[in-house]
C-alpha cells in the first residue's frame, strides 16, 4: 500500500515536471516569437528609415547640384554650367560636321529699369525674359542667364531652322496680340460692320515680312542685303481707307461714298468699337484698320497676350513735357501761389491728378509733388476754361473761374523787378534719329565692331536725353525716339549726334572713317495729333535731311496749328570761308543773342524780318515760304549785305564782325558731307526764323536760358 502511494506521489511529481516543462517549452517560443516579431519590425524601421534618408539625401544632393547648375531668379542655366554644357555640345557639332550657332544678348539700359522703377520690377523683367526664353526655345537649344542682364542661347542645329523657330515664335507672339485686340474691342462690334473678320483676317496675315539672311560670321554685306531686300508686297485694298495708314482698308467694310445707310453703319460700327475704349484711344473722326488698331490698343492687352507689364500711367503728356521749365520756375518762384492751386484742383477736381510721377529732376520731391503732379492742361487757363479738356466734380463746375483766377496769380508773379512767370509754353520737340549708311559701316568695319559700338551709343542715349529733361520713347541700335522741352531741344540733338561718333570712337574706329547720324527735329504745338507729327519727323528725316541735303544733318521744323511756320537743315557741322563751326550752337548763339536785354549788345527781330524780305526780293520771290533755299544772284556779296543791315540795326559798340559771321554761318546753306562737293550760292532764311521762335519766352520757357544744358 504504501509502496503504491509512493510510486502514485513520483508520477504526479513527474506529471508536473513534464507539464512545467511543457509550460516553459511554451513561453520560450512565444518569446521568440515575440523577439523575432520585435526584430522584424525594428529591421523594417530601420529600412524604411534609411530608405527615407537615401531619398532625402538624393533629393538635397539632387536640389543642391540644380542650385549649382541654375540661376535662382529665372531658372535657366547659369554661366558655368551652359560653359560646360556649350562645349560639350559644341565638341559633338563639330565632330559630326553640324553647325553650331551661338547667341548672346542683354537688355538694353537695365540699370535704368533697376533706377527708376526698383529691384523688384527689374527682377520681374529677368523673369519674364527668361520665361520668354524658354518658350520660344523649348527643347532646340540650351538658355542660360549668363551675367546680370546677359543672355546666353546655344542652339546645335541648321541656321534656316534657326531663323524658322524665330519666326514662328514671333508670329506666335503677333497672333495672340491681334486676337486680344480683337476679342476685346472689335469682336463686340462684328455684326455692324460688312466683312470685318475678313478685313481683319488679311490685313494681320499679310502685312509682316520676316527676312533672315544666312551667311558665314565673316561675309560682307550680309546686313545691307537684309536692309535692301524687299520680296512682299502689300495687296491692293477696296473701300474706305484708314485714317492713319492710308493704303489699307478701315475694319467697318462700308463704303461712306455709297448713300446715307452705308455712312450711318461706319459711324454705328466705330461708336460701338470706341464705347469699348478710353476716351483718348480714338477719336471721333478716326476709322483704322487692323494693324493700326492693334498698334494703338497693344500696350492694353500686351499683358494678357505677352505677360508684358507696360507701364502707362507714369508716361508724361506731350503737353507736360512742354511745360517742364515753366513748372520749376512756379516751384522756384511762387511756391505758396503754386501749392494754393495744386490744393484747389484737388478739391475740385478727383481726376487732375494724371501724372503720376514725374519722372524730371527736381519735380520728384515731397514739396514739388502736389502741383508738378497735376494733369498737365491745368497749366493753361484757356484749357481749364474747357470742361472737355479740364473736367471738373459735378458740384464744383461753378468753380471754374475761381481756378483761372488763381492760376493768373501765379502767370502774374514776378521775377526780379520787370519779368514776370507767365502762362506755360505750348510747344515741345519731337526728336527722330538715325545712323547713316549702317550697312557700309558694318562691310567697311564688322558687325561685331559696328554691334560695340552701337550698344555703347544706346548707353548713353537715356543719360543724354535726361539731362535734357527729355524722356526717350525708344533707343536702340542706331534709332532714337525722344520727346522734350524746345528749350532743351536743338542742345540735346546737337548731344546725341556727338554721342554716336564719340560711341564708335570709344571702340577704336580708324579716323579715317565717320560715322555719321542724321535727326529729324520736330517743335509742335501741344494739340497736334502726335500721328501727324511723327509723320513729319519721318519727312524731315528721310526727305530733308538724308535726301536733300546729305548724310550727317539735322533737319528742323517748327509746326504751328495753322502748319508748318519754318523748316531747317544744315550739316551738323558746317564749314564758312576756311572756319567750322558746329550748326547747333550757332543756332544757340543767335537765339541768345535775340533774347539779349540790358547792357548785352543784342540783335533785334525787325532786324530778322527786314533780312528775311530784303533776301526773298533779291533772289525773285514775292516771299519766303518755309524750307527755301534759293540762289543768290551773282553780284550780290552775302557777307557785305548782312553787315550792313547789322550796322543799320545795333548800337555802335556791338561786335559787328562776329555778328555778321554768326548770320553768315545760319543763312548760307550748309550740305552734309556727301553733297559737299556741289558749289552752291543758296541762301535761306529759315534758321533766323527758327533763332527767333526759339527766343520768345513764350515759347522757350525762361529768358535766362539760352537752351543749353548746364
Amino acid at each position: 500500500m504504501h509502496s503504491r502511494c509512493a510510486d502514485a506521489g513520483r508520477n504526479q511529481q513527474a506529471k508536473e515536471a513534464q507539464q512545467q516543462q511543457q509550460a516553459e517549452s511554451t513561453q520560450s517560443m512565444w518569446i521568440g516569437m515575440l523577439c523575432a516579431i520585435v526584430g522584424m519590425f525594428a529591421l523594417l524601421v530601420t529600412a524604411v528609415l534609411l530608405a527615407f534618408l537615401l531619398r532625402h539625401s538624393f533629393n538635397e544632393r539632387r536640389r543642391y547640384r540644380r542650385q549649382s547648375e541654375r540661376d535662382g531668379l529665372t531658372g535657366l542655366y547659369n554661366y558655368q554650367q551652359v560653359r560646360r554644357l556649350g562645349e560639350v555640345e559644341y565638341a559633338r557639332a563639330r565632330e559630326a560636321g553640324r553647325p553650331f550657332t551661338a547667341i548672346v544678348a542683354d537688355i538694353d539700359l537695365f540699370k535704368q529699369v533697376n533706377d527708376r522703377y526698383g529691384h523688384a520690377a527689374g527682377d520681374q523683367t529677368l523673369r519674364s525674359l527668361g520665361a520668354w526664353i524658354k518658350e520660344v526655345l523649348g527643347d532646340r537649344g540650351i538658355a542660360a542667364r549668363s551675367g546680370g542682364d546677359e543672355f546666353t542661347i546655344l542652339l546645335d542645329g541648321d541656321a534656316e531652322a534657326v531663323a524658322a523657330a524665330s519666326v514662328k515664335a514671333f508670329r506666335s507672339a503677333w497672333d495672340r496680340v491681334c486676337e486680344a485686340v480683337w476679342n476685346h474691342f472689335v469682336a463686340p462690334a462684328e455684326a455692324f460692320g460688312d466683312n470685318t473678320r475678313q478685313i481683319w483676317e488679311r490685313q494681320v496675315r499679310a502685312f509682316w515680312e520676316v527676312t533672315w539672311i544666312v551667311g558665314h560670321a565673316d561675309e560682307r554685306g550680309l546686313l545691307a542685303r537684309r536692309k535692301h531686300w524687299r520680296t512682299h508686297w502689300l495687296p491692293d485694298e477696296p473701300g474706305d481707307k484708314c485714317t492713319v495708314m492710308h493704303d489699307l482698308q478701315e475694319l467697318s467694310g462700308h463704303v461712306r461714298a455709297t448713300g446715307r445707310e452705308a455712312r450711318m453703319a461706319h459711324d454705328k460700327f466705330w461708336c460701338r468699337v470706341r464705347s469699348g475704349m478710353g476716351l483718348l484711344d480714338l477719336r471721333d473722326d478716326e476709322g483704322l484698320c487692323a494693324v493700326a488698331l492693334v498698334k494703338r490698343m497693344f500696350p492694353k492687352v500686351a499683358e494678357e497676350a505677352l505677360g508684358w507689364r507696360l507701364d502707362t500711367a507714369h508716361w508724361p503728356s506731350t503737353v507736360y513735357v512742354g511745360a517742364v521749365p515753366w513748372i520749376r520756375r512756379v516751384l522756384q518762384h511762387a511756391p505758396m501761389e503754386a501749392a494754393a492751386y495744386a490744393a484747389a484742383v484737388q478739391q475740385h477736381a478727383k481726376g487732375a491728378l494724371a501724372e503720376n510721377s514725374p519722372r524730371f529732376q527736381g519735380l520728384d520731391s515731397r514739396e514739388a509733388n502736389a502741383f508738378a503732379c497735376l494733369d498737365a492742361n491745368y497749366f493753361h487757363t484757356d484749357y481749364v476754361a474747357s470742361e472737355r479738356l479740364c473736367p471738373l466734380d459735378p458740384e464744383a463746375s461753378g468753380e471754374r473761374h475761381t481756378l483761372v483766377g488763381l492760376l493768373k496769380t501765379i502767370y502774374e508773379k514776378k521775377i526780379g523787378t520787370r519779368e514776370k512767370i507767365g502762362p506755360p509754353p505750348t510747344f515741345y520737340g519731337l526728336l527722330l534719329a538715325d545712323g547713316d549708311r549702317l550697312g557700309k559701316l558694318v562691310n567697311e568695319l564688322g558687325s561685331d565692331h559696328v554691334g560695340r559700338a552701337l550698344a555703347a551709343f544706346t548707353a548713353d542715349v537715356q543719360d543724354t536725353v535726361e539731362k535734357h529733361d527729355g524722356v526717350t520713347i525708344y533707343a536702340g541700335g542706331d534709332d532714337v525716339l525722344v520727346v522734350m522741352p524746345v528749350a532743351q531741344a536743338l542742345a540735346c540733338a546737337d548731344a546725341i549726334a556727338e554721342s554716336y561718333g564719340r560711341a564708335f570712337r570709344k571702340v577704336g574706329t580708324p579716323q579715317d572713317i565717320d560715322p555719321t547720324l542724321s535727326a529729324a527735329l520736330v517743335l509742335a504745338h501741344v494739340r497736334l495729333p502726335l500721328s501727324t507729327v511723327l509723320a513729319e519727323a519721318r519727312r524731315l528725316l528721310e526727305k530733308v535731311a538724308k535726301d536733300g541735303n546729305g548724310r550727317g544733318s539735322l533737319a528742323v521744323g517748327i509746326y504751328k496749328r495753322g502748319g508748318l511756320h519754318s523748316q531747317w537743315v544744315s550739316a551738323w557741322v558746317r564749314t564758312n570761308n576756311g572756319r567750322t563751326v558746329r550748326a547747333v550752337e550757332r543756332l544757340l548763339d543767335l537765339t541768345a543773342r535775340l533774347r539779349a536785354t540790358g547792357s548785352d549788345p543784342g540783335l533785334s527781330s525787325s532786324l530778322i524780318y527786314r533780312i528775311q524780305e530784303t533776301l526773298a526780293l533779291l533772289c525773285g520771290l514775292e516771299r519766303w515760304t518755309p524750307g527755301s533755299w534759293d540762289d543768290l544772284p551773282e553780284k550780290i556779296d552775302l557777307r557785305a549785305f548782312l553787315r550792313a543791315e547789322i550796322v543799320r540795326s545795333v548800337r555802335e559798340d556791338a561786335p559787328v564782325e562776329a555778328f555778321t559771321d554768326l548770320l553768315v554761318d545760319l543763312v548760307a546753306k550748309a550740305p552734309g558731307p556727301d553733297h559737299r562737293d556741289v558749289e552752291s550760292r543758296k541762301t535761306g532764311t529759315d534758321a533766323l526764323l527758327l533763332a527767333r521762335f526759339m527766343a520768345d519766352p513764350y515759347h522757350f520757357g525762361s529768358r535766362k536760358e539760352d537752351g543749353r544744358h548746364r
